[in-house]
């Protein structure tokens, strides 16, 4: 009788390919479960001396999480847990703990690790790699950043480290887009998981804007800088009516006006979720609602007037199906009748004056008179340097590495808008790029979308990309490239045409639709 062999003795390494891959595969996770905590553990002791045991706790929890995602076999759950991330705790892990520097990073870790996840299980399985659709236009947009870091303006390493991180940390979107939305399936559990998060954000901020700005500000020290920047008494993300202080809530982002942020994007596709379900509408109308009060209690103009042309874009493309447009019209007169109500409650549920900040939202108010002034600097910034200023001088990265010391005139450069950003860091090849980029794709989606024989789909994907839409002219009141909301969105959405309009599913999209929702190609 042969002696059996142990499962990690000598002659076990010397067995066929695939089970030499798997146990590699088993001690590399076993490593990692094992020294990817310790040294979590250990940075954060070392950084913080003083830290509580509850700290340590959660960063070796997170630590594990970072963990499963590298390991995980599913994309479709890894991007999933991405984006609930991004939307719902994104924002309390930045303005709850202290060491928002460090805080701020945890985002670009979990990306990292689906990518790096991504990454090994095609090296595993030795997987044929096919630049997707669209990569050209991709392709140029990271060289373009890249060949910046040389830009004899780009002041140090830690600026050009920013700039990357500002600039290309959203574009792996493009590729989640491209692979995992292959199915009426996958669109509307996309659906569902964007309306809930913008349901949730909406009734945080909705509950904040009942809260004074102190009130607002005691949560956490990252809401106090938002309050009260600089640790100074004075307005922050606040306005007055009446002489009263209000807050602009954050919502559960990291910035004011989060939710109406993300919930411009998620209206569209709630919508058409309401018109493709056949079942539990309920479930879609209440989606639907949840999402438009988030775009109004999240007191941003720019949202609004996003959402509303992302509507208009929604019916247009849903126009150009052809078939279901009924549907979709039904749809949007369904919301009309339900806002109306739900419009009346929640005015008499919040605090008076509440809105009124909308009150200026015209094209001859001062905010609208700054905004002007900023675009009138464009054509100065790109004569002075027609190359840009250099990566990582402005936005939320504008500080990494010091403040940048570029000066025209003795004066900063501002960075109010989309495009002043473009041609402060990537100079006129960004400017350029950027909208033109945008204004493609939504061509070419509204040229192709006649050539979807299933309305359903028609109505997924018309849904998904109406939002892209309206860009080019919401570029011009903000800096919408690099938010949490719209910087993943404007990827993905790019991805999902990619496929659809020009790669494979173009095909599969114009043959007579089947009756069973199974997913076009393999994810």
């Amino acid at each position: 009788m042969s002696t059996p062999r142990l499962g990690w003795s000598a002659h076990a390494w010397a067995g066929h390919p695939l089970v030499l891959e798997r146990r590699l595969k088993d001690v590399l996770l076993l490593g990692l479960s094992a020294l990817v905590p310790a040294a979590c553990a250990l940075a954060v002791t070392l950084a913080f001396p003083t830290a509580s045991l509850l700290l340590v706790l959660g960063g070796i929890a997170a630590a594990l999480g970072i963990v499963a995602l590298v390991m995980c076999s599913r994309l479709e759950v890894t991007v999933a847990v991405l984006v609930l991330y991004l939307g719902l705790l994104n924002g309390p892990v930045k303005l709850l703990l202290p060491a928002r520097q460090v805080t701020a990073s945890v985002q670009d870790v979990i990306i990292l690790a689906v990518c790096l996840g991504a990454v090994m299980r095609m090296a595993v399985q030795r997987q044929r790699v096919h630049f997707p659709a669209l990569s050209g236009w991709v392709l140029a947009w990271v060289v373009l950043v890249v060949v910046n870091a040389f830009n004899p303006r780009t002041e140090g390493i830690l600026h050009v480290l920013g700039g990357f991180r500002q600039q290309l940390e959203f574009v792996p979107f493009f590729f989640f887009g491209y692979v995992l939305m292959r199915s009426k399936r996958r669109f509307r559990q996309l659906f569902i998981i964007v309306g809930v998060i913008a349901l949730a954000n909406g009734a945080v901020a909705a509950y904040q804007t009942k809260l004074t700005p102190d009130q607002l500000a005691s949560w956490g020290p990252g809401y106090q800088a938002l309050i009260h920047p600089e640790g100074t008494q004075g307005s922050g993300r606040t306005y007055s009516v009446e002489g009263e202080g209000r807050v602009r809530p954050p919502g559960l982002g990291s910035e004011a006006g989060f939710s109406g942020a993300f919930g411009h994007i998620a209206l569209p596709m709630c919508l058409a979720l309401l018109a493709i379900s056949r079942r539990r509408k309920w479930v879609a109308a209440l989606l639907c609602v949840g999402t438009t009060v988030a775009v109004v209690v999240g007191l941003g103009r720019l949202p609004l007037i996003g959402a509303g042309l992302g509507v208009l874009a929604f019916a247009g493309l849903a126009a150009l199906a052809g078939r279901r447009f009924t549907r979709a019209m039904g749809a949007l007169l369904a919301i009309v009748v339900l806002a109306i109500p739900a419009g009346a409650l929640l005015v008499s549920a919040l605090n008076k004056g509440t809105f009124q900040r909308y009150e200026r939202i015209g094209i001859n108010s001062e905010t609208a008179l700054h905004k002007e002034s900023a675009w009138n600097k464009i054509p100065k910034y790109v004569a002075t340097s027609p190359l840009g200023f250099g990566l990582g001088n402005s936005g939320a990265v504008s500080g990494f590495g010091g403040h940048s010391n570029n000066l025209i005139e003795g004066h900063g450069l501002t960075s109010e808008s989309e495009y002043n950003v473009l041609v402060k860091e990537l100079g006129a090849p960004g400017l350029v790029l950027w909208p033109v980029l945008t204004i493609y794709v939504v061509a070419l989606v509204a040229r192709r979308m006649r050539g979807i024989r299933d309305g359903d789909l028609a109505l997924c994907l018309a849904g998904t990309i109406a939002a892209l839409a309206p860009f080019p002219i919401e570029g011009f009141s903000g800096f919408i490239s690099a938010s949490t909301a719209s910087g993943p969105y404007f990827w993905f959405a790019i991805g999902v045409a990619a496929y659809w309009f020009v790669g494979p599913g173009r095909a599969q999209a114009s043959l007579t639709p089947r009756r069973e929702d199974a997913p076009t190609a393999a994810a």
